[in-house]
C-alpha cells in the first residue's frame, strides 16, 4: 500500500492542535487567577468602606480636638477606600484582558481542531479509496 502523502501535514495539524489545547489551559489558569484578584481587591473595598463609614462616626461624639484628629482620621480613611477602589478597578480590567484572551485561545483551538479535521477527512477518503482499489484487484 502507498504512503499517505499527507501524514506530515496530518502530524502537524494534531501537534497544533495540542498545543492550542496548552495554551487554552494555560489562559483560563491566567483567568482564575485574575478572578481571585478581582474578589480580593472588592474585599478590600468593603473593608475599607467599613472603616471609611466608622471614622465619619467616630467625629460625631467628639471634642474639638478629638474632632480634629477623627476628621484626619476620616480622610485618611477616604483615601484609602478610594486607593482600594481602584485597585479594584485595575483588577477587573486585568481579569477582563483575560477572559479576551481566553476567548482568543479557544477560537485558536477550534480553528486548529477545524484543520486537523480536514485532514483526517482526507486520510478517511484516501484509506476507503485504497481498500476499494485492493478489492477491484482481487476481483
Amino acid at each position: 500500500m502507498d504512503r499517505y502523502r499527507l501524514a506530515p501535514v496530518r502530524d502537524a495539524r494534531t501537534r497544533d492542535e495540542k498545543s492550542r489545547r496548552g495554551d487554552l489551559a494555560v489562559a483560563v489558569g491566567d483567568a482564575r487567577a485574575t478572578e481571585e484578584q478581582v474578589a480580593a481587591a472588592l474585599h478590600r473595598v468593603e473593608a475599607a468602606r467599613v472603616a471609611y463609614e466608622a471614622a465619619r462616626q467616630i467625629g460625631t461624639l467628639a471634642t474639638a480636638t478629638a474632632l480634629s484628629r477623627a476628621e484626619v482620621y476620616a480622610r485618611r480613611k477616604r483615601r484609602d477606600l478610594e486607593a482600594a477602589v481602584a485597585e479594584h478597578q485595575r483588577a477587573e480590567a486585568s481579569h477582563a484582558g483575560r477572559l479576551e484572551a481566553v476567548d482568543a485561545a479557544r477560537g485558536q483551538l477550534a480553528r486548529a481542531r477545524a484543520d486537523r479535521e480536514i485532514v483526517e477527512r482526507h486520510f478517511a477518503r484516501w484509506r476507503e479509496t485504497k481498500r476499494k482499489l485492493a478489492e477491484r484487484r482481487e476481483d
